[in-house]
């Protein structure tokens, strides 16, 4: 299925599902969005990341599970298991995120909260034939949203300045996508030497998550220097 996969266990196909690499790339824009304009408070960039990290780690991943949604092929975790699990990973993020909300008087999350919770279930979930099960959505939701959202949590503020950095996310996101579709479906074709196929492809999704990963550290660096 892909080269993290593990097999074997409950725990084994919960790190699978959580697709860490992806993840963590995730992760990274939302760390770029925090860092464009230099960190102002590290506990909220501690507390953002672990809400996205339930919500679009997580639960994201859980509700794709389920059966009729995105993409199933668990085996040990049933889809009661899946359900409960996503619940109450995007509850506990949108709780973290109303928290901050008041705390910071963060009122432009009273619209983000919604949007990125929504994508949480609407991107897996197919509905309206599959309108929001796309590439476009998918750099939208995991690649643009998130680097818009940590940049107001950091600044309180929508300036422009975000804008360039988030439309780089979405790009990169819509790459990554792009070649999981095309490394998934030569898996699951009958093609033979099907290493042989994936095995750039995979190189390429490889190194655009370091790519991710450091242009991250390197805006944190940056940021707490300022």
């Amino acid at each position: 299925m892909t080269w993290y996969q593990i097999e074997g266990s409950k725990w084994a196909e919960i790190w699978t599902i959580l697709h860490l690499p992806y993840t963590a790339m995730n992760l990274s824009f939302l760390a770029i969005g925090f860092g464009i304009a230099g960190i102002h408070r590290w506990d909220v960039f501690a507390w953002i990341t672990v809400a996205y990290f339930l919500g679009l780690g997580i639960a994201a991943h859980s509700f794709d599970q389920l059966p009729g949604m995105g993409s199933s092929y668990v085996k040990y975790l049933m889809p009661k298991e899946l359900l409960l699990l996503g619940l109450a990973a995007v509850s506990i993020a949108i709780l973290i995120g109303i928290y901050w909300m008041i705390e910071l008087t963060a009122w432009h999350l009273l619209w983000m909260i919604p949007i990125q919770a929504f994508f949480v279930w609407a991107y897996p979930a197919r509905f309206m034939k599959g309108f929001f099960h796309n590439d476009f959505w998918f750099a939208v939701s995991f690649g643009f949203i998130p680097v818009m959202v940590g940049f107001y949590m950091n600044t309180l503020t929508l300036r422009p300045a975000f804008l360039m950095w988030a439309i780089l996310a979405a790009n990169i996101s819509a790459i990554e996508i792009t070649l999981s579709r095309y490394v998934r479906a030569i898996r699951k074709s009958n093609v033979e030497d099907v290493e042989y196929y994936i095995y750039k492809p995979e190189i390429a999704l490889k190194l655009l998550c370091l790519m991710s990963y450091f242009l991250a550290i390197s805006f944190l660096l940056d940021g707490e220097q300022r």
